[in-house]
């Protein structure tokens, strides 16, 4: 009998890159012509390096916002409402110790995204689920968050 031989060194992790393009192209479309959306998400990514938070989760917590936050609301005199709203989120998600993966369970993505139909009725998945097993993880993440609410103003304030 042939058995399959499992390899560790040649598995990869699911990604959803294709279906993120495909939503941010698609926002650009949508939103006003001087909007600031990706002006916000380089200014998180900018002032996550060196902390245990990934880019995805802020990603993550940008396109959430970009379908629930009205799209007129994401321009350049909004962008300090936008950046603290972000923040917020990201600090309700950290309490709850629960960020929703974009992709599944979520009705609010818009149509012209085509995913495989169970992606909207499967469960979400929980992309902080290691903080409600990890009383320290959790702890640390709220620190970080901490320091990552310093670092956006010390980023929005003195450039830096």
């Amino acid at each position: 009998s042939t058995e399959t031989i499992f390899t560790p060194s040649t598995t990869w992790p699911e990604s959803y890159a294709v279906a993120e393009v495909k939503f941010f192209r698609h926002m650009a479309t949508q939103v006003p012509h001087n909007s600031f959306h990706l002006k916000c998400l380089q200014a998180c990514t900018r002032i996550l390096v060196g902390t245990g938070f990934s880019t995805y989760a802020l990603k993550t917590v940008v396109m959430h916002l970009l379908t629930t936050i009205p799209l007129s609301s994401w321009r350049r005199r909004n962008f300090l409402l936008r950046m603290q709203g972000i923040m917020r989120y990201l600090r309700c998600c950290l309490e709850e110790k629960r960020l929703d993966h974009f992709f599944f369970g979520n009705e609010n993505i818009p149509e012209e995204i085509v995913l495989p139909p169970e992606f909207q009725t499967v469960e979400p998945v929980n992309l902080f689920q290691h903080l409600l097993q990890d009383p320290a993880a959790h702890s640390e993440a709220l620190r970080e968050f901490n320091d990552l609410q310093d670092r956006l103003t010390r980023l929005l304030f003195y450039g830096h």
